[in-house]
């Protein structure tokens, strides 16, 4: 007899991202994305975390910066949306830059697809100007 297999939801593992990112678990967030997954931040090449990565070193060096390139001062879930593999979050943040001591804050919307409990697209979408500005100016 054999044992049946539980995955995550959307829903659960978009909370989960969110705990171990709460918790400042890198190798755990790493873990809930899937071979393959596409994270995307549209935005200036000159902050750190924008592009589009599709590899696990490069998603693991995004996760990098979010945990010691920036200090986070506030970041405020507000509401998610789910419809089936898509997760839809809604909320603010402010971000403490340590290059420059200068905060970045902007609302936020993340669009998260989950497949199989695993994370196969990441994409956020947040004041790319306002980023620029406090890693450059």
């Amino acid at each position: 007899m054999s044992t049946p297999v539980t995955t995550r939801d959307t829903a659960t593992t978009i909370g989960e991202f969110f705990a171990r990112f709460g918790a400042g678990d890198r190798p755990g967030m790493l873990e809930l994305f899937a071979e393959g997954a596409e994270l995307a931040v549209a935005g200036a090449d000159t902050v750190p975390w924008t592009g589009v990565r599709t590899e696990a070193a490069a998603i693991d060096e995004f996760l990098r910066i979010a945990l010691e390139d920036v200090s986070t001062e506030v970041f405020t879930v507000d509401k998610i949306i789910v419809d089936g593999r898509d997760g839809v979050v809604l909320g603010s943040l402010a971000h403490r830059i340590t290059a420059t001591d200068r905060v970045f804050a902007s609302a936020f919307a993340l669009h998260v697809q989950v497949v199989d409990g695993l994370i196969t697209s990441y994409r956020m979408f947040e004041d790319s100007h306002a980023a620029e500005v406090s890693w450059t100016r």
